[in-house]
Order: C-alpha cells, then sequence, then structure tokens
C-alpha cells in the first residue's frame, strides 16, 4: 500500500507518494500525519490519497505514524487541494492553516524498554539510558537531553535499539501554553443612562468627542470587546475609557486566553 502526501515545508509544491512499511498497515487514513524523508532531511506530511500503486518507480517508505487520528478531515483535504489549484500555491500552505495548534512541532522520538535488559557489556552512557528508563518509564528524547549535558548519549541510544534492547516511535511534544491577558471594555449601565451623560464627558471638545464616540460604539456592543476595537473605532485612548469607569459607566477588566508557547 502507498500514501500520496503533502510535506509540511515551506515553498514546497506538489504531492509525493511515498510506501506505507508492513508495521504501519492498515493504520494510516487520509488525514493521518506522518514522518516522512524529504531530500536529507526529514518532515512531517498529511496523507492526501491512499495508493494501490505510486506514480514513482521505488518510492521512499514514510518513517512513522505521528497520531492515531486523522488530524484533517477528507473534506478539508479536498478544501486545501482545490484552494492550491485556484491559487496556484502549495497544497501544503492551506494544509498547515487548517492544522491545529502545535501539531507542527517537530516530533520527539520515544524511548522504551523492552524487557529487562543484560548490563554486560554495554558503556557508561548506555547505562545511564538504561538506569533512567527502568526508573521513570518511556521517556522522550528532549527529557533524555536534560540528563545529559554535553554528551552525544543519542548514538548510545540507537546501538541499543540495533540490539532491540529499546524500541523508538515518533511521537509530538505535548502542547504547551502560557496565559496572555486582554484588556476588554462594557457598558456597565443602561444605554438610557449612557445617552443621558454624554454631554458631560469632557471639558474639551476633542475630549469629549472622543469618549462621546467611544461610549456609543459600547451602548452598541451587548457583549464585552477588547478595548483595541474600542480604539480603532472611537479615536480614544485608554486615559478616556478609564475616565469611563471611574464615572461607573463603563467596566474595565482583563480577560485570560492561552496561546501556544
Amino acid at each position: 500500500m502507498y500514501l500520496r502526501a503533502a510535506v509540511n515545508l515551506p515553498s514546497v509544491f506538489g504531492e509525493y507518494d511515498y510506501a506505507i512499511p508492513p508495521h504501519l498497515a492498515g493504520q494510516i487514513g487520509v488525514g493521518s500525519l506522518v514522518t516522512l524523508p524529504f531530500g536529507a532531511q526529514t518532515a512531517q506530511g498529511v496523507a492526501l490519497d491512499l495508493l494501490p500503486a505510486p506514480s514513482v518507480a521505488q518510492p521512499k517508505a514514510i518513517l512513522d505514524l505521528l497520531d492515531p487520528n486523522p488530524v484533517l478531515t477528507p473534506a478539508q483535504v479536498w478544501l486545501a487541494r482545490h484552494l492550491a489549484q485556484e491559487t496556484l500555491q502549495p497544497v501544503a500552505a492551506f494544509i498547515a492553516l487548517m492544522l491545529p495548534t502545535g501539531i507542527s512541532k517537530q516530533a520527539d522520538t520515544l524511548y522504551t524498554l523492552r524487557g529487562s535488559p543484560a548490563l554486560a557489556g554495554i558503556s557508561p552512557t548506555q547505562a545511564r539510558i538504561l538506569a533512567l528508563l527502568q526508573e521513570r518509564g518511556p521517556l522522550r528524547g528532549r527529557q533524555l537531553e536534560s540528563h545529559f549535558a554535553r554528551v552525544d548519549w543519542r548514538k548510545s541510544a540507537q546501538a541499543l535499539v540495533r540490539q532491540g534492547i529499546l524500541n523508538t516511535r515518533s511521537v509530538l511534544p505535548p502542547p504547551s501554553v502560557r496565559p496572555k491577558y486582554i484588556r476588554m471594555a462594557q457598558l456597565a449601565v443602561t444605554p438610557q443612562q449612557a445617552q443621558e451623560s454624554l454631554p458631560t464627558l469632557g471639558r474639551t471638545p476633542a475630549t469629549l468627542e472622543r469618549r462621546q464616540r467611544a461610549l456609543r460604539f459600547l451602548m452598541q456592543e451587548p457583549q464585552a470587546v477588547a478595548v483595541s476595537w474600542v480604539y480603532a473605532q472611537a479615536g480614544c485612548n485608554l486615559a478616556d475609557l478609564q475616565e469611563l469607569a471611574e464615572r461607573e459607566l463603563i467596566l474595565l477588566f482583563e480577560t485570560e486566553i492561552f496561546r501556544e508557547n
């Protein structure tokens, strides 16, 4: 069995055929996220089709399946291809817009022990790797990296894989997010009360006009809005909104959202 994939690399046009290794047969479908060889590098790709035969002789095999669940639906794959055809852009460019946040992170390798290994004839670095895995269970490459400062442990680990002592598979790193705070504004009185206060909002014509525009905008918004929208619509500034808040005409508060690190 074979698949046709879009490679998630900038400015890579076209779709490429790959072989599916026997141990992944039946696990891959349209929309699956895989790692695959592309030139001299390893890249992520999304399966666009499953094929009975490739369009090229001796296609390379994909390396691993990164997620048992598809990351895109067949309808999304169709839409990405349609947009690519209509705009003469890479299909991967549209697939990248559809992928969930964090999916585009570079895959890591998960190392797992195969039974109870014999410790005879192994190097000190290999012994440390096995001891860590015995103590903590399966570990990702980035986790092992933190234990081996300035030590090339990966060659030692690959030797253990070749000897059948370790298993490896590609995995996506866990998502990481950090909070971001956005200042919001919302009308705190009835529209009628806000309307009655309009003539009293400033001592100079310019100040009065800015604050009136800001309050009128909020009178039209039933829900809280980001203050950046109020600035854009009314030409006001934070001091204007703070004055409206001190008069108890509006509420100013911060809300927390999360974004990927």
